[in-house]
Formats: structure tokens, sequence, C-alpha cells
């Protein structure tokens, strides 16, 4: 079986290039899923934060658990829906997501949250498949 985060090496790098963290970022991953992508940004953000937002409780037991061991105290993960989940109010400079906002029911309701979450000059990074 090929493992999901490596098969998708290639498009994370595209993604990792397009959101272009900066060390001192607060970085909002939407859908982070296991992690590797809230981890990456952590390791972009030394003296930033990051915070990965899943729905699944397994993922995001996981992802804690990868990011212990990686030893990264700038990141913190939330098992929450990020329609409902009161995000804190302009507090990040990017948000990133591989593949996440493909599961939303709402998808303005959503957006619109994210949006109230970014700096007035913050950036939004997707990572989309095609049908």
């Amino acid at each position: 079986m090929i493992d999901y985060d490596l098969e998708l090496r290639q498009h994370n790098e595209v993604l990792r290039r397009r959101y272009g963290v900066r060390a001192s970022d607060h970085v909002l991953d939407v859908g982070c899923g296991t992690g590797q992508t809230s981890r990456e940004a952590a390791q972009l953000a030394p003296t930033g934060a990051v915070l990965g937002i899943d729905r699944s409780d397994a993922m995001i037991a996981r992802a804690r658990a990868l990011a212990c061991a990686a030893n990264l105290r700038n990141l913190d993960h939330q098992c929450a829906d990020v329609e409902r989940h009161a995000l804190p109010r302009e507090r990040f400079d990017v948000a990133i997501s591989r593949f996440g906002t493909m599961f939303f029911d709402h998808p303005i309701v959503a957006f619109c949250n994210i949006r109230s979450a970014l700096r007035p000059d913050g950036r939004l990074v997707l990572l989309l498949g095609r049908p």
C-alpha cells in the first residue's frame, strides 16, 4: 500500500512554495489530517505558531503524537469543525489546506470563518483536486 503522504510529495512541494510561510507567521492548517502540512509549517515558522484543525478525533490524535515526536513546541492541533469552531479573529497570517476544504458541508460559512481568522493582509492557499 502506498503511503498517502509519500504519494502527495510533489503536490506538497508546490503547496509549500505557494504558501511561503515566514519565520514569524501564525498559520492555520484547515483539515490538517495527521498533520504533515502543520508540521512542515511549524518548521518554517520557528518563532511563529501553527494551529492544525480537523474534524477527525483519530487524525488529530495521530497529528499530536507526530508533533510531539518531532518536538515542535509552536504547533497545536484541535479537533473541531471549521464551520462551527470559534476561531480567533485576525490571528493568522496564512491559512493553508491540502484537500481539507472539500469536506465542507457549508463552504460559504466555513470560508467566512476562515476569513475572519485571517489578518487583513492574510493569505489563503489551498491545494484542490480536479474532478
